[in-house]
């Protein structure tokens, strides 16, 4: 009879995503996410199989935690163009801050494996396009409600509007100058007129 998990399986693997987050996938060693987890050589096998798919569930934990808090946003009871002003302005506040230059997870993946790793690939863009829906249900509300030009098409102002906020976060992790992530975060606004 096999014994019980002595450890949260979700904790864990909310620790081998910020290592995955702080290191890379290439750089970080199995040490490196056994000790960060806790866990035993056995017990991480035996629960996560190997590296690449603990790497996999570390995708899919970010798009059900910290993707899944911009998504939220599209059902608060608030004008929608301020919804989305809002989104960029978290954006550069979280990167500008202290220990913020990681940027984001999703997009540190897709420039380090999603060309050589499909599944790797199909998960980061499955997170990617939650955005860019997310973009899109607050476009057509504020079209909607007046504050976002009805005569765009809702689909490609989403959609950059999500590559102008991944855009943002890449350009921070080498400049957090909050300036200039402001200017960038405000002209992207300005294409909602």
């Amino acid at each position: 009879m096999a014994r019980p998990r002595e450890f949260d399986t979700t904790e864990a693997l909310g620790k081998a995503m910020d290592v995955f987050w702080t290191k890379g996938y290439e750089a970080t060693t199995l040490c490196d996410l056994l000790e960060t987890m806790g866990l035993s050589k056995s017990s991480f096998y035996d629960t996560f199989g190997s590296k690449h798919e603990v790497f996999l569930d570390s995708i899919e934990h970010y798009k059900k935690t910290m993707t899944a808090q911009i998504t939220g946003v599209a059902r608060l009871e608030s004008p929608a163009r301020k919804l989305i002003q809002s989104l960029f302005d978290r954006a550069v506040s979280r990167i500008t801050e202290e220990g913020g230059q990681r940027g984001c997870f999703l997009n540190n993946c897709a420039v380090e494996v999603a060309l050589h790793d499909p599944a790797a690939a199909k998960l980061i863009d499955g997170g990617i396009g939650l955005v860019e829906d997310t973009f899109f249900s607050l476009v057509e509300r504020g079209q909607r409600e007046g504050d976002i030009d009805s005569g765009k098409d809702a689909r490609a102002l989403a959609r950059f509007l999500t590559s102008s906020l991944n855009g943002l976060l890449v350009i921070a992790k080498a400049n957090p100058d909050p300036e200039g992530l402001s200017d960038i975060a405000r002209l992207s606004l300005a294409t909602l007129d």
